[in-house]
């Protein structure tokens, strides 16, 4: 695995070992970052679910102001560290290891971010009741200021699962199926 584009391009990241991991592939990494491209620069950035980092570094890579990585999994945690210290991004990035789905009290001092990409490990979202988190934890999100105005929200699915049209304030904008996912964008509604 590595970063494909930015002042990083070429960087081979860690996984870590023996956990299940799912870090999406390059060409579908590719496509969502040129649909968010101009979304990118100079913003603040979230990873939630991080698992080995990949996508905020990417964002961090393709001028991404900082990023705050979350994820519960200590494996996990101690990857992204190694990842963030490979691509030389201690300065604009900051690890929590804690439930992503507390993400909106963790992140309300932050600042608001105007990326929220949120990667939950398909066996969870396969769970009963799951999906009803997920949303609550959209919905929660771009209610306690988290999100920025214009700021956007990207899940990643599996492709039997589905987002609602509307989520609280926020309006899904754009679906894009990569196989057995699916991606979700969300913006407040104009």
């Amino acid at each position: 695995m590595r970063i494909i584009a930015g002042e990083n391009r070429g960087l081979k990241l860690a996984t870590p070992r023996g956990h299940e991991v799912r870090p999406i592939l390059d060409r579908v990494r590719e496509s969502l970052f040129s649909i968010l491209q101009r979304d990118i620069e100079g913003v603040r950035v979230a990873d939630l679910f991080a698992g080995t980092g990949v996508i905020g570094l990417e964002a961090l890579s393709r001028g991404a102001e900082f990023c705050t990585f979350i994820d519960r999994d200590l494996a996990c945690v101690a990857t992204i560290k190694e990842n963030i210290r490979r691509a030389r991004r201690e300065e604009n990035s900051r690890v929590l290891k804690a439930d992503a789905f507390e993400a909106a009290e963790l992140l309300q001092e932050s600042g608001a971010c105007g990326l929220i990409f949120i990667d939950p490990p398909y066996r969870l979202v396969r769970q009963d009741r799951m999906h009803e988190k997920i949303v609550s934890l959209v919905e929660s999100l771009a209610e306690k200021t988290v999100l920025a105005d214009a700021g956007i929200i990207v899940v990643r699915i599996p492709s039997e699962s589905d987002m609602p049209g509307h989520v609280g304030p926020l309006v899904q904008y754009d679906r894009r199926p990569y196989g057995g996912m699916k991606i979700c964008f969300f913006r407040r509604a104009r």
